[in-house]
């Protein structure tokens, strides 16, 4: 994308009717999933920092990064 395409991109996004945006928000709310809602007492970064998905034990990570070094 080029600075002018990008320039006109933003053009268009910065002048769309209320129509247009509550339209984009439906699409978009038929697509997307609710967020989910933060318990209380705690913050954004309880909910995703120190997260791991899976069940592995620092070992087996510990393992698999050596091996990918």
């Amino acid at each position: 994308m080029t600075l002018k395409q990008l320039e006109q991109e933003l053009a268009w996004l910065a002048n769309r009717s209320e129509a247009d945006k509550e339209e984009a928000r439906r699409r978009l709310s038929a697509i997307i999933p609710p967020p989910t809602p933060i318990p209380e007492g705690k913050t954004l970064s309880d909910m995703v920092e120190g997260k791991w998905p899976g069940d592995e034990t620092n070992e087996q990570i510990r393992a698999a990064l050596e091996r990918l070094s």
